[in-house]
C-alpha cells in the first residue's frame, strides 16, 4: 500500500480535489465552472475560524514531529499511534484532558479533510480521552468566581494607585484610568458571560445605547457559534456608565478595550489581588462569577447555558453545583422544616 502524503495543512484534500475539478471542467460542460469552484473553495476555507485553524496547524505539526522522532507514521494515523501519542503528552507532560482533545480534534480534522478513516473516531481513542479524564478529573482547577460581591470588593480599591514592580506609586489620574478600564472590562464581561476571546475583539459598534440606560452587546463570533450566527446581550444600566467613562473619543471601529486576552486576565487578577480576594481569578472569572450568581438567583440551567452561550450544559453545571446543592430536593426538605434536624 502506498503511503499517502501528509497534506500541507493550508492545502488539503478539498483544495487538491478543486484544483483538479478546475483542469476537467474546461473540458467537461456539465462540470464546475471555475467561478464555481473558487466560490466553494471561499466557503470551505471558512469552514472553522481563523484562531481554530491556527490551533490546528500548531497541534497537527506537534503530533507528526513526535510520529517521526518516534518511527511512527503520522499520515494516515492509526488509532494505536494516535492513543500513543495522547498518552504520553499526559504521562511525560503532565498535559490535561482539554489539552489531549485539542490534539485529537486537529488529528481528526486533518483526516476527515482529505476523506481518509477518521482515527480519533475510534473506541481506543475515545477510552484514552475519557480515561484522561477521570485521572485529571480531580486535578483540574477551576477559575475563581467574580462573583458580584466580589467585583463590589474590588470596586471599593479599584482607583487607588499602585505601586508598580519598580517600588513607584501611580499618580491619581494615572491610578483613576487603569481602575476605570478594569471596571468597565470585568464588568462587560460578567454582564455577557464573556470569553476573553470574545472580549478581545469587541469594537464601539458592537455596543448599543438603549433609551432606558441599559445597552445591548452584539458578538459577531464566538467559540460556540463556528456558523457565525452571532448573539445579541444585555448589559446593565451600571455596566454602561462604566463604558461611558472610557469612550472618550473613540470611533466605532475603534476596539473597545484594546488589550489581548493575557492582557485580560492579568489586569483581572492583579485587581483581585489588590482587593485581598487572594489567587486564582484569570480571565474565566467573570463568566464563572455570573453563571454563580445567575444559578443562586433561582434561573434554571437552561436559560443559563442560553446567556453563556453554552452548547452542552457540562461546564454550567460544574459551575454552579453548589448554588445548585442548596436549592436540591435535601435542601428544600430543610427549608420548609427548619426544625427537622433537632
Amino acid at each position: 500500500m502506498t503511503e499517502a502524503k501528509e497534506p500541507e495543512f493550508q492545502n488539503d484534500n478539498y483544495e487538491q480535489s478543486l484544483a483538479h475539478r478546475a483542469e476537467t471542467a474546461k473540458q467537461d460542460p456539465n462540470g464546475l465552472t471555475e467561478d464555481d469552484l473558487a466560490n466553494v473553495k471561499a466557503l470551505l476555507g471558512k469552514r472553522i475560524s481563523d484562531n481554530t485553524r491556527a490551533n490546528y496547524k500548531t497541534q497537527w505539526r506537534r503530533f507528526v514531529n513526535w510520529a517521526q522522532d518516534s518511527g511512527l507514521q503520522p499520515y494516515p494515523a492509526s488509532p494505536e499511534v494516535v492513543a500513543k501519542y495522547l498518552a504520553d503528552r499526559m504521562k511525560n507532560e503532565g498535559h490535561k484532558p482539554a489539552t489531549l482533545k485539542a490534539a485529537a480534534a486537529a488529528i481528526g480534522f486533518i483526516h476527515r479533510a482529505a476523506e481518509l478513516p477518521e482515527p480519533c473516531a475510534s473506541s481506543l481513542v475515545k477510552g484514552v480521552l475519557s480515561g484522561a479524564a477521570r485521572v485529571k478529573g480531580n486535578e483540574q482547577k477551576q477559575a475563581e468566581a467574580l462573583t458580584a460581591e466580589a467585583l463590589a470588593t474590588i470596586h471599593s480599591v479599584i482607583y487607588e494607585p499602585r505601586l508598580s514592580n519598580r517600588g513607584r506609586s501611580e499618580n491619581r489620574e494615572v491610578a483613576r484610568r487603569r481602575g476605570s478600564v478594569d471596571m468597565a472590562l470585568m464588568s462587560l464581561m460578567r454582564d455577557g458571560l464573556l470569553r476573553v476571546s470574545e472580549a478581545e475583539t469587541l469594537l464601539w459598534r458592537d455596543l448599543e445605547s438603549v433609551p432606558d440606560g441599559t445597552g445591548r452587546l452584539h458578538i459577531r463570533h464566538s467559540k460556540s457559534d463556528q456558523e457565525g450566527e452571532g448573539a445579541v446581550l444585555f448589559v446593565s444600566a451600571p455596566t454602561m456608565v462604566f463604558m461611558d467613562v472610557i469612550r472618550n473619543e473613540a470611533s466605532p471601529e475603534d476596539s473597545i478595550f484594546g488589550l489581548g486576552r493575557q492582557q485580560m486576565s492579568n489586569r483581572i487578577k492583579r485587581a483581585a489581588a489588590e482587593a485581598g480576594l487572594g489567587n486564582g481569578f484569570s480571565g474565566h472569572s467573570p463568566r464563572v462569577g455570573m453563571a454563580r450568581d445567575l444559578a443562586r438567583a433561582g434561573i434554571e440551567l437552561n436559560a443559563l447555558m442560553n446567556a453563556g452561550r453554552w452548547k452542552s450544559p457540562t461546564m454550567p453545571a460544574r459551575y454552579t453545583r453548589n448554588e445548585r446543592a442548596a436549592r436540591g430536593a435535601v435542601a428544600m426538605l430543610y427549608g420548609h422544616r427548619p426544625n427537622l434536624a433537632a
